[in-house]
């Protein structure tokens, strides 16, 4: 699960786990890919990049983009 995000130009460039892992953002997208994290999922940006996102489950708490900086 995924405890913590950091951002670089404005947005996700690395996620951190619960264990304390830290992996970049494209290793997230491709272990989200693989069914290797379950509290997030892929999409594509208007610029036709992969991206990262939480599920919209109406919790707004556990969205990627509220979750604690590191």
């Amino acid at each position: 699960m995924i405890q913590s995000v950091h951002y670089e130009n404005g947005s996700i460039g690395a996620v951190q786990f619960q264990n304390g892992q830290v992996v970049d953002v494209q290793t997230a997208i491709e272990m989200t890919e693989a069914d290797l994290i379950e509290d997030a999922n892929t999409g594509v940006n208007r610029k036709g990049e992969k991206t990262l996102r939480s599920y919209p489950d109406g919790d707004p708490s556990n969205n990627l983009s509220n979750l604690p900086r590191f």
